[in-house]
């Protein structure tokens, strides 16, 4: 694992851990939805845990397209590969 996908894997790590305390293992595969019944307000919080962590502002678009966290992984990845140095 990359360095960067480490940094973004913590980051969500992190996120949940403050959204969701009660969660303990993380299933990278499963909806976000029914990630331990996180809700729309919830996956926003986790969000903007990550934005402020990563300091990286996430496009609705990019959240319209992923289901899981493995998928909200590898986006925030490559919208951080992807920004100037």
């Amino acid at each position: 694992m990359s360095e960067l996908h480490a940094r973004v894997n913590e980051a969500l790590q992190s996120a949940m851990a403050k959204a969701v305390p009660e969660a303990g293992n993380l299933d990278w595969q499963a909806p976000l939805a029914s990630q331990n019944g996180l809700d729309s307000v919830q996956i926003m919080n986790l969000v903007m845990e990550v934005e402020d962590a990563l300091d990286l502002s996430v496009p609705v678009d990019v959240l319209a397209e992923v289901t899981t966290l493995q998928q909200l992984a590898d986006q925030l990845a490559t919208l951080l590969e992807g920004r100037p140095s």
